[in-house]
């Protein structure tokens, strides 16, 4: 089993109280043609309770693959509408929330991506201006 590449994004909230981790958890490299499962994750490392306000029902997420110059080669939310339905999650201290997601190695057109190296992150949309954003974790297809 390969290793798996863990990336996070300390937040911290408005109130300064809270913070919580969004995180991306794919793995180092993969066979060309096999599924990537990508997970998103979503933990309150505060020490109390968090509420999230998040888009979509059911709640919506985006993960992005790019080409190592920065070219987008494929989006989970592309040509998507997300709902403007409001979902609240409370988060004890240390609960998290995750969403999961398979890549099958295709571009948004459809086509199989070559072997090579690419970087992954995801987006949570919430009531903020600007979704919450991960770090980008790096994924080597290899043939």
């Amino acid at each position: 089993m390969p290793m798996i590449a863990l990336c996070a994004l300390a937040l911290s909230l408005a109130t300064g109280a809270d913070s919580m981790r969004f995180e991306i958890v794919v793995p180092d490299s993969v066979r060309a043609g096999d599924p990537v499962p990508v997970m998103l994750r979503l933990t309150n490392t505060g020490e109390g309770r968090l509420t999230v306000y998040l888009q979509g029902r059911p709640i919506a997420f985006d993960v992005t693959v790019r080409r190592l110059d920065g070219t987008i080669v494929w989006r989970r939310l592309e040509g998507e509408v997300v709902s403007a339905i409001l979902a609240v999650r409370q988060l004890a201290p240390g609960a998290t929330l995750d969403f999961a997601e398979v890549w099958r190695q295709v571009s948004n057109t459809g086509e199989a991506v070559p072997p090579g190296d690419y970087r992954v992150t995801g987006a949570l949309p919430t009531d903020a201006p600007e979704p919450l954003q991960t770090s980008s974790a790096l994924l080597r297809i290899v043939p």
